[in-house]
């Protein structure tokens, strides 16, 4: 068995190897599935290349030259569907894939056909096919699919920002080239009947198949397991032990001029053998691939799954900044660690919180809004420090913050973006272990600082909302105290006007003419009525701070209506309206506070009787079950479908239609009267149609009061 025998056989085990490993794991994948189908016609290739350069009968060659071509075939849409699945264009190149998958169909259901294939030839190599017509199509076919690969490849390069993805895109462009290459190379040898050139297309493909499982161990081109990746480097050294023992049976053929010193069976079973007394040394390159390539991903995750559980319940900005970089530092581990928040008083992004494992000490200086570093991540994802001297751009931009980066010490900076906006910055330190940070943890540190920042601005707007309560709350003390303050200044000398008018007006005994008598009645009324705006506006502001209270007494509901009737009373003096009752029989007195009743049923009198210009004012009181209704009820203008929401609004005054009606008041009766009825427990509501009139009705909750306890006013 010579070593050009041996190449198709360590590559076609190099393809199996790889399409183990790329099921191992995650078999549902799509990328791992298209890889694995690319890996098995690579197989199917190789191994018909091998059983080729093994046998000397012509029509076995014819056979295995047909079966091997269907890998073949596949070969160039498989790659190139592998491709654009990797870098993730897929969708957009739907079309392409029809065309090419349609092309492979076509090429498979020909191949039988001595329009592809006539035969088989005999060259210094073994056996080749004797192409048919068709053939030169297929060539053309298989380098555009392959062509295509490389050209997406090397389209999407400077657009991967991770170096770590750049690098595995790399080693799949080489070992394209390369396969290319060899590809090349034997279609001069049919094309132009150089049949005495080496085949390199196997042992490019072995390269190829080799770099692309540097891909996958080393950066993760393919989801696959620890246990693969394992399986995958312990099959790789078999091979290289295969081509150790079989390149020092052809030194030894050479040396001595021996022939066929040991047959393939023999060459395996020595290579295994080597493989088992190298054990030792394997065990001890498999730590330091562990350190090198094999991250402690269960630990990873783990770490950053409690964080994200531990962030949604903080809502203080200290304590979760604490957490977040402790967090990080200690379990990943990191040398040191910070998170810069934005500072409004300063206008620079200021650290908020430094933790530091000993090994190292960054010196944390403000990162200046107008910066490089903070115009770098407002408009991109993480900034990995080794990649700036690997991108021209990066480098431009960067420049300038060579001596800040220097000073901190990071390997990362991953922005704290939301809508766009920067809110801040988390800076990490290298791994204490000496590995690099890999695409996928790059991936999950970006999802971590998404959940970091929903987290920062929910414990900001907590901590605002308190605050702002905080000053709500001492704004309103200092309003009640001020309204307080002012209402009893206010409240002194009106006082003394409305006695003394009041007084006047009844010992005036004629001395004085009707226009003084008429002016001093102006003064006690307005008067009157300044004192009720103040009282208003003071039961609004304890309505408001929560302050106001209730003084609940015994009261006869009945004797209620009557004096508030009579109060009443003076307002229709001279007009065409009348005030009448409707009280229910037997009804229970309530348990309310007396004073707030009577201000609910005076205001909802006097918006009766300002708003209807003759008519009747009815008062209603009845008993429903447990509670008491209330209704007043006019025939007046009545009240727009559209205005009646804004009836229980404060400051809210509604119009008197096409009836010009003296308004005045404050706007809050209503409110306060709703307020009022709903700190009893009961409800108020309007019922209204435009030129039919109104009827306020409210509701108070009964419960059975002892007769001696009745307040009689």
């Amino acid at each position: 068995m010579t070593l050009h025998q041996l190449v198709p056989l360590v590559a076609f085990l190099l393809n199996l190897t790889l399409v183990a490993v790329a099921l191992y794991r995650d078999h549902q994948s799509l990328l791992n599935r298209v890889f694995a189908a690319f890996a098995c016609a690579l197989a199917v290739w190789n191994f018909g290349v091998f059983v080729l350069r093994s046998t000397a009968d012509s029509d076995t060659a014819f056979l295995v030259e047909r079966v091997l071509h269907v890998g073949v075939i596949l070969v160039p849409v498989l790659y190139y569907h592998f491709i654009v699945i990797f870098l993730e264009l897929a969708p957009r190149r739907r079309l392409v894939l029809s065309v090419a998958y349609a092309m492979a169909v076509g090429f498979l259901a020909l191949s039988p056909t001595p329009l592809f294939l006539r035969g088989v030839m005999l060259t210094p190599w073994g056996f080749a096919p004797a192409p048919g017509p068709l053939y030169n199509v297929f060539f053309a076919y298989f380098m555009a699919a392959i062509l295509g690969g490389i050209l997406e490849l090397a389209l999407a390069y400077r657009g991967i920002d991770s170096a770590f993805r750049r690098n595995r895109a790399k080693l799949v462009i080489a070992g394209s080239l390369i396969s290319l290459l060899g590809g090349i190379v034997d279609i001069v040898r049919f094309g132009f009947k150089m049949e005495w050139l080496y085949p390199v297309g196997i042992p490019a493909n072995a390269v190829f198949a080799l770099l692309v499982a540097v891909s996958i161990v080393r950066y993760r081109l393919v989801d696959v397991g620890i246990v693969a990746k394992r399986v995958a480097i312990f099959a790789m050294l078999l091979v290289a032990s295969i081509l150790v023992v079989i390149a020092l049976g052809s030194v030894a053929e050479r040396t001595w001029e021996l022939r066929d010193v040991l047959s393939l069976k023999e060459d395996l079973v020595l290579a295994f053998l080597l493989a088992v007394l190298l054990t030792p040394l394997i065990r001890k390159a498999e730590g330091w691939l562990d350190r090198l390539i094999y991250r402690k991903r269960l630990g990873f995750y783990e770490t950053l799954s409690d964080l994200r559980k531990r962030m949604g319940s903080l809502l203080d900005v200290t304590h979760l900044a604490d957490t977040l970089v402790q967090t990080l530092v200690r379990l990943i581990p990191l040398t040191h660690g910070a998170l810069y928040l934005f500072d409004p008083g300063s206008g620079d992004y200021q650290v908020q919180r430094v933790v530091s494992s000993g090994a190292i000490e960054g010196k944390w200086r403000p990162l200046r809004v107008q910066g490089p570093i903070i115009r770098w991540l407002r408009e991109n994802e993480i900034l990995v420090r080794e990649e700036i001297r690997l991108r021209r751009r990066m480098a431009e931009a960067l420049g300038e913050a060579e001596a800040d980066l220097e000073a901190m010490q990071v390997a990362l900076l991953l922005p704290l973006k939301s809508e766009g906006q920067l809110i801040g910055v988390l800076a990490l330190g290298e791994k204490l272990s000496g590995e690099i940070f890999d695409a996928e943890e790059l991936e999950l540190l970006a999802v971590l600082a998404g959940q970091a920042t929903v987290a920062l601005q929910t414990s900001q707007l907590y901590e605002q909302l308190k605050r702002t309560n905080e000053q709500l709350a001492e704004a309103n003390r200092l309003k009640a105290q001020f309204l307080a303050q002012f209402s009893h200044e206010l409240r002194t000398p009106l006082n003394a006007i409305i006695g003394f008018s009041k007084v006047m007006l009844k010992t005036s005994g004629g001395a004085l003419s009707k226009d003084q008598q008429e002016d001093l009645a102006a003064i006690h009324s307005n008067g009157l009525h300044l004192l009720g705006l103040i009282n208003d506006v003071l039961d609004f502001s304890k309505i408001e701070s929560g302050t106001m209270e209730l003084e609940k007494v015994p009261v006869a509901i009945e004797e209620l209506v009557d004096e508030c009737i009579r109060t009443t009373l003076p307002l229709i003096r001279g007009r065409n309206l009348t005030i009448t009752r409707e009280i229910g029989p037997a009804l229970s007195p309530v348990r309310a506070d007396r004073l707030k009743v009577r201000q609910v049923l005076l205001n909802l009198l006097s918006n009766a009787v300002k708003f209807t210009p003759e008519g009747t004012v009815t008062v209603r009181a009845r008993g429903e079950g447990n509670r008491l209704v209330v209704s007043v009820q006019d025939t007046g203008v009545g009240i727009r479908e559209e205005d009646q929401p804004r009836l229980f609004r404060a400051f809210q005054q509604l119009n008197g239609g096409k009836i010009h009606l003296p308004l005045g008041g404050t706007g809050l009766g209503l409110v306060i009267s709703k307020s009022f009825v709903e700190l009893h427990g009961g409800e108020i509501w309007v019922e209204s149609r435009l030129g039919q009139g109104s009827t306020f009705l409210f509701t108070l909750p009964l419960e059975p009061v002892p007769a001696h306890e009745v307040h009689h006013g």
